[in-house]
């Protein structure tokens, strides 16, 4: 999968002088949406009226990252079930020197905006985002 490349700014500095939890999950969540614009994603998310919903994240913390140092995020999926219904992503958070910084684990499935249920995504998405 893809990588970004951050620089850490200070909105996300905590009172430890790091950068806080919020700041982890932001850029993490960042990274997925910038992904799916560069893949073409986000119009057939409105053809369909679908999109992506986290059931739950676990995050885990290994180096801090400080003001101004650049992070790469990279987003990897993993137990991808029936076609894509349900999935686990993992996003690697890492400093400039490779070395990891946090895992961000989070379970998703695609969601149908009108039907509120979880359903299926179309090959569109599987092919774009999986492959």
């Amino acid at each position: 999968m893809e990588t970004k490349k951050f620089t850490i700014d200070d909105k996300y500095i905590d009172a430890n002088g790091h950068l806080s939890e919020v700041g982890y999950y932001y850029y993490a969540v960042q990274t997925v949406w910038e992904i799916n614009k560069d893949r073409g994603i986000m119009p057939i998310y409105e053809k369909f009226n679908i999109g992506p919903i986290i059931f739950s994240t676990n995050i885990e913390f290994k180096k801090e990252i400080f003001l101004n140092d650049i992070i790469n995020v990279k987003i990897r999926f993993s137990d991808i079930k029936d076609s894509g219904r349900k999935w686990t992503r993992i996003n690697e958070v890492s400093k400039e020197d490779g070395s990891l910084s946090a895992k961000i684990i989070s379970s998703g499935a695609f969601f149908n905006r009108k039907t509120r249920k979880v359903i299926t995504p179309p090959k569109e998405i599987y092919h774009k985002l999986f492959i």
